[in-house]
């Protein structure tokens, strides 16, 4: 179903309008000739217009539908061709980022404080988001102890989403950049007391409620 449906509908019911006017006018003392006519006259127009509303409604879903599948699909060509480079290092059995082939260490940082991951004794926590792409954290809510964190994101949709986290002033301490259908983790080290905060940095993520809170206890 198309506009033209609703144009036509739209023709219909102004020129109705007209000649019913139009009659009304040059038979005024013997129109409508009958009540029953006129009820059934109320009832047909009424039905129209009705009708013309319900196919409006139902083709408003659809569009909505539409859009969103559309948006979600561009989301997913836009994601750079070299996403898998954005992967977390693989790890040794006791946790240490293995050596690339070069013979550098790839070891994640904290964002832009560009210090190094803990190498121990952090407290680990668990965030993911839906697999059909939905923009929420779950939980979105988290509490820590101070000191090290390592907080791991899974991402299961082919949304990119990432993760974030920042001091309430918006001081990033931590960040993963947009991946998809995988888990990452950002390494947060001496965390102080206080309260923290946990975002997607895809744009317009955010601004659609994909963020949390992290309270770091005394």
């Amino acid at each position: 179903m198309d506009g033209n449906f609703f144009f036509v509908i739209g023709i219909i019911l102004v020129l109705a309008a007209v000649a019913i006017a139009f009659v009304g006018i040059r038979e005024s003392d013997r129109f409508p000739s009958s009540r029953a006519l006129l009820v059934g006259g109320t009832a047909l127009f009424a039905a129209i217009v009705v009708t013309t509303m319900a196919f409006a409604v139902v083709k408003s879903k659809d569009e909505q539908k539409s859009r969103n599948e559309k948006l979600a699909k561009e989301e997913k060509q836009a994601q750079p061709e070299n996403s898998g480079q954005n992967a977390a290092p693989p790890t040794t059995p006791g946790g240490q980022p293995q050596a690339s082939s070069g013979g550098n260490q790839q070891t994640p940082t904290t964002g832009t404080t560009g210090t190094t991951a803990a190498t121990g004794g952090a407290e680990s926590l668990a965030v993911s988001s839906p697999a059909d792409g939905g923009l929420i954290y779950q939980p979105d809510g988290l509490t820590a102890k101070p000191g090290n964190l390592t907080i791991t994101y899974d991402n299961p949709s082919p949304v990119p989403h990432s993760i974030a986290v920042a001091t309430a002033n918006g001081n990033v301490l931590g960040e993963v950049q947009p991946f998809t259908n995988g888990k990452q983790s950002v390494e947060l080290n001496n965390l102080a007391p206080g309260k923290y905060i946990f975002y997607c940095t895809v744009p317009g993520h955010r601004e659609a409620g994909m963020e949390g809170n992290l309270t770091v206890g005394g």
